[in-house]
């Protein structure tokens, strides 16, 4: 039977970084010399080479647990072969230690991500080279999502008062000087006791949503996956409705039950195994005091559910995660930001499919 991947709804607000671009990391290296006089060429040179490969450390630690769990696999033989994904590098510092025979260098080395992601990918094996009976198919919508509208509820207050008195006396009585006739007097003392109490209730803000597709956003994210060599498909050759999830999305924060279980059907019957969505949502931009630019934020949620199993399960999920652009005005920042965050949620959403072997 044929294994499909439904596999990226991404239902954004708005975001790019890929793995083509170079990246600059400090590291440093340490050998003990064994000339009277100091180190040797090969021994700065085998310095040099353990400062690139502690470059390759600190930059791995950077990544997500997914993405780390996969490198470690490949550790090894980007360590053995670390010139190849260090590019260059530019010597900052070196230190000399006559007393212990201990030389220090630092560099600021380039590395190359996209070096880094083929082996991954090699690693992993060949996902969807040529299209098979065991070919997995993945599709992907993306809706771009901005605060629209704000209605903003008065707090109710409800008070509750309970007044209690209490009333008490003496009488006293006198005769008068006639013997005949008598006069009484009561003194009266009043005490009351008021309780108040009650709740206030606050009414949780409306919210509505301006919801778009990008076609940025889509050829972004087609990017990550193809490079991860997952065949794409169009969510509505997948027979998918892509104006029930904007609909979903332009109030909520998630889809519907009918317009998931009217989803779920339609993946089953072309056989696709994989549902993703995910939503981005885009704040109000911000002036940037170090650039003076633009600065607009995206938090992404996302979670892929296999469709395979008689109860669906999770298989990839993002919680809440926020990613910025920059930019001249806020309409580039904006579009920065989708990118950013598309690009790699979209990557990071892949990790975690690799992690668990799902191809």
């Amino acid at each position: 039977m044929r294994r499909a991947i439904f596999a990226v709804i991404f239902i954004l607000s708005f975001a790019v970084t890929g793995y083509g671009q170079i990246v600059k990391v400090k590291g440093k290296g340490e050998i003990t010399y064994s000339g009277v006089f100091g180190q040797s060429t090969g021994e700065a040179r085998a310095a040099i080479t353990e400062a690139k490969k502690n470059a390759l450390t600190r930059y791995a630690a950077t990544f997500d647990s997914a993405r780390f769990e996969i490198y470690k696999r490949v550790e090894p033989t980007l360590l053995a072969n670390i010139d190849q994904y260090v590019t260059d590098y530019t010597q900052l510092d070196q230190q000399v230690d006559k007393s212990s025979k201990h030389y220090t260098v630092i560099i600021e080395a380039s590395i190359n991500p996209a070096q880094i992601e083929t082996a991954i990918q090699a690693s992993s094996g060949p996902a969807i080279a040529q299209p098979s009976a065991e070919t997995s198919y993945l599709t992907f919508v993306f809706v771009a999502r901005e605060l629209g509208a704000r209605k903003v509820y008065d707090d109710k207050r409800t008070v509750v008062a309970i007044n209690n008195s209490t009333q008490s006396g003496n009488e006293k009585n006198a005769v008068a000087e006639d013997g005949q006739s008598a006069a009484r007097s009561v003194d009266k003392n009043d005490v009351s006791e008021n309780t108040t109490g009650g709740s206030t209730e606050t009414k949780a803000d409306a919210l509505t949503y301006r919801v778009s597709t990008v076609t940025d956003v889509d050829n972004a994210v087609n990017s990550v996956l193809t490079k991860a060599r997952y065949e794409t498909v169009d969510p509505v050759d997948a027979g998918l409705d892509v104006d029930a999830f904007k609909s979903d999305f332009s109030s909520g924060s998630d889809i519907s039950p009918g317009t998931r279980r009217t989803a779920i059907k339609a993946l089953k019957e072309k056989e696709i195994s994989y549902l993703a969505i995910a939503n981005m949502d885009v704040g109000l931009p911000q002036k940037d005091d170090v650039t003076g630019m633009f600065r607009v934020y995206v938090t992404v949620t996302a979670k892929v559910t296999d469709l395979t199993p008689k109860f669906p399960k999770t298989v990839a999920s993002i919680a809440g995660k926020p990613y910025a652009g920059l930019g001249p005005d806020p309409q580039v920042a904006k579009q920065n930001a989708l990118n950013e965050a598309a690009i790699n949620s979209a990557g990071e959403l892949v990790d975690q499919l690799r992690m668990k072997n799902v191809r």
